[in-house]
């Protein structure tokens, strides 16, 4: 009798969802809306009566019905289009990969937009942001060729600031500001300063490229003794003492030459430093000004293009700036990643250690209210990222290389992969897929995402699971800096 009772009790939380959500505290259907990261509109506008008002989505694009008559001109003009919404409120990941000119840039602009536009006017264009983000996006060109980041474009309509080099701030202050001027637009140029507040253990080592992995040499070993002893007499507490620092490095007794590699790390530590300020006879660190600090509707760009900073030393900064601003922006947060293939490359330690930064925030996005972005050529930067986001855009790419990546890695492209594999080494489902892929125009792709949430069925939600849908991004309401630059327009 006293364990029939005892299993009784136990049968409120065994119960399923369906059951569940008649007398439970939850709606599952409410549940996986409110934390799909995309929304079929007739979803929406099912559980549009009991949806809270203050949840922010934003149009995204549109399904391409594959069955459309395109030869009726007249239907074509005339018909609705049922837009997907791409939720704001939510935390999740995007990666979006594709050759150069397919659309990955206008793509990421575009969910920039969703996240961050507060224009009372453009707003009602493509949705409802009562919660704006605070957006933080990395640009590096190795080339130094394709102009300024795409998405300084928005500043046309979202304040916007970009930090750059000390070395190349005169460059990328013109350019930057010539944008802002053809838009009739204001931005706000800044040199990137590494604060004395932002200092501290880790980061240090981040900075002065301690590598994990591999025998360390002995100037490296020194600097992880300094760092220790830091470290244990601080146990932890009050701001990282860089004058100190330097002071055990001058007296840590190198042998001629030996500290030859840190002091190449100093010198670029100490070129994004402010100025030391004079106090009575005394130099102080400078304090600064803090633009990492992001706030709600604002974008900040860090451009480290610069003809003295590689890709290694662009990757650290970046680890140490994406660290700094999610820990200081009380906000939510949007952190996109322009053509990561620039300096997101394979044998880097520092990429190597800013790509797990991103692992660790991309896995911890619902506790930091994070939302990831990476656009890249090269899908194969970092595998582990493709299994990590929750929405992978395909753009048009002619690389059967690139394709075999993919779909080891993307659900539904595996899942095809897998019809008439013991007979065929490359089945026909999968060449019908990559032609797919070769014919998308530009700013069409394929779109996977299992959690999206596409169709009501007997009043619950169907997920999108391991299918997808060939899809076509929205136009931009902000200006768009994304056009191919031909001979003919340069003359």
């Amino acid at each position: 009798m006293a364990s029939s009772t005892e299993l009784a009790r136990y049968q409120q939380v065994l119960k399923d969802r369906q059951h569940a959500s008649q007398d439970g505290p939850s709606d599952p259907a409410a549940a996986d809306l409110r934390m799909a990261p995309l929304i079929w509109w007739k979803v929406k506008e099912h559980f549009e009566p009991q949806q809270d008002v203050r949840r922010g989505y934003a149009v995204l694009g549109q399904v391409i019905e594959e069955n459309r008559n395109v030869q009726d001109k007249t239907s074509s003009k005339s018909m609705t289009r049922y837009p997907v919404l791409l939720n704001t409120d939510s935390p999740w990941s995007a990666f979006l990969c594709g050759s150069q000119g397919s659309g990955k840039s206008h793509t990421l602009s575009c969910m920039l937009e969703n996240c961050l536009l507060t224009d009372k006017t453009m707003l009602p264009k493509i949705g409802l942001n009562p919660h704006p983000l605070a957006g933080l996006v990395f640009h590096y060109d190795r080339c130094q060729g394709s102009g300024v980041c795409e998405a300084a474009y928005l500043c046309s309509s979202i304040p916007t600031t970009v930090l750059v080099s000390p070395s190349n701030y005169g460059r990328l202050k013109e350019a930057y500001e010539g944008v802002a001027k053809e838009l009739g637009a204001k931005i706000a140029v800044k040199q990137l300063h590494i604060l004395p507040k932002y200092l501290d253990t880790e980061r240090m080592k981040i900075l002065m490229a301690v590598d994990k992995e591999g025998e360390m040499p002995l100037y490296m070993q020194t600097l992880i003794m300094i760092l220790r002893e830091m470290a244990k007499q601080s146990q932890g507490l009050g701001q990282f003492d860089y004058a100190d620092f330097r002071a055990r490095l001058e007296t840590a007794g190198w042998v001629k030459g030996q500290d030859g590699p840190l002091k190449l790390r100093i010198n670029l530590l100490e070129s994004f430093m402010p100025p030391p300020k004079r106090i009575g006879k005394k130099f102080v660190p400078d304090a600064g000004l803090d633009f990492l600090q992001g706030s709600a509707g604002s974008l900040t760009i860090v451009d480290l293009t610069d003809p003295v900073i590689d890709a290694d030393s662009a990757c650290a900064l970046f680890d140490i700036c994406l660290s700094v601003f999610i820990q200081q922006t009380t906000c939510g947060k949007i952190v996109a990643l322009d053509e990561a293939h620039n300096y997101m490359t394979e044998g880097s330690g520092a990429a190597q250690a800013f790509t797990e930064k991103l692992l660790r925030t991309v896995r911890e996005q619902r506790h930091q209210a994070v939302r990831v972005v990476i656009a890249t050529q090269e899908p194969s930067i970092n595998t582990q990222l493709l299994d990590l986001c929750s929405i992978t855009m395909v753009h048009r790419c002619t690389s059967p290389a690139w394709f075999k990546v993919l779909k080891q890695h993307v659900a539904a492209l595996y899942l095809g992969s897998l019809t008439s594999h013991q007979k065929d080494s490359e089945s026909n489902d999968d060449k019908a897929m990559f032609q797919e892929i070769v014919q998308l125009k530009v700013g069409e792709s394929l779109l996977f995402c299992p959690t999206a949430v596409v169709e009501v069925i007997e009043g619950d939600v169907a997920r999108m699971e391991g299918s997808y849908v060939k899809f076509r991004t929205r136009q931009r309401v902000t200006a768009d800096g994304g056009k191919s630059k031909l001979a003919a327009e340069a003359s």
